[in-house]
């Protein structure tokens, strides 16, 4: 598996969740539910942000092209977290080794 372009995901997710909250970003590489590459991103925003639907959808899109554009065909798997939520249980897939 390649390495994850932190650097990469960390400047979209500024541009895009920056001015609604975001904090800093928590990434891995693994393989989704149909054994495909993926990445899994943890967005985490400052206490008492506010992301509306329409904002993630962007932030999304933008990481979807961004790793395109670099020749990363890996799905970006992205989750908003507030750190005044309880604390929960990962939606991620335990960590697996490649599909066999």
């Amino acid at each position: 598996m390649t390495e994850v372009p932190k650097d990469l995901i960390d400047a979209v997710l500024r541009e895009t969740l920056g001015p609604y909250g975001f904090d800093h970003s928590d990434v891995r590489a693994d393989y989704d539910h149909d054994g495909e590459e993926a990445l899994f991103i943890d967005a985490i925003l400052k206490p008492n942000s506010d992301v509306e639907g329409k904002i993630y959808s962007a932030a999304l899109g933008a990481l979807s092209n961004a790793l395109l554009e670099r020749r990363d065909r890996r799905f970006p798997y992205l989750m908003l977290r507030h750190p005044d939520d309880e604390p929960a249980e990962s939606p991620w897939p335990p960590r697996e080794t490649a599909p066999s």
